[in-house]
């Protein structure tokens, strides 16, 4: 009896990793590889985590990279940058850019037009609908922050700078 009542728990356990990583994998790899079900935007994050929202969007200067971005549109007598040059900074002043439910525009997706938390912490949603912590990053990585903070080549020397990671990771970077 007590044989027979273990398979089917056993048996129900088995299935349900299976249907998850069914359901898991797709996302990871529609996201990037992180388990997160798809970007939502900073502000979903701010009823459960408002410290470091607020500390984030009045101190920190990825809250305001868009800003960066119309800066460069300028024409300042250098003739400004073009449309398709402008896209090149999307993808460190933007949140998700080039993924599925990443920044598009700023029509389209408003509230993924700065870098947000789901830059450093993976697409959000998934995460918002289960509280589970597995569905985001809690610790970013090093490998994570040097996609834009590390000079790729003589090109960026004075665009891009490193900083100094540990400190910055370790102190919440919010």
């Amino acid at each position: 009896m007590k044989m027979k009542m273990f398979t089917k728990i056993a048996g129900a356990a088995v299935a349900g990793i299976a249907l998850a990583f069914l359901v898991l994998w797709p996302m990871a790899k529609a996201t990037g590889g992180i388990v997160g079900g798809g970007y939502i935007g900073s502000e979903a994050c701010k009823e459960c985590h408002a410290k470091h929202y607020e500390s984030w969007s009045k101190n920190s200067r990825k809250a305001k990279s868009w800003e960066s971005i119309n800066r460069m549109r300028e024409d300042d007598g250098d003739g400004g940058l073009t449309e398709e040059e402008i896209k090149e900074c999307y993808q460190c002043h933007t949140t998700g850019y080039g993924q599925e439910t990443g920044f598009v525009n700023e029509t389209e997706t408003p509230g993924l037009k700065n870098v947000g938390c789901e830059a450093c912490h993976g697409p959000g949603r998934l995460h918002t609908e289960t509280m589970e912590k597995a569905h985001i990053v809690k610790t970013p990585t090093i490998e994570l922050c040097a996609k834009c903070h590390e000079q790729k080549d003589e090109d960026n020397i004075g665009k891009v700078r490193p900083f100094r990671y540990k400190k910055v990771i370790y102190a919440g970077a919010h």
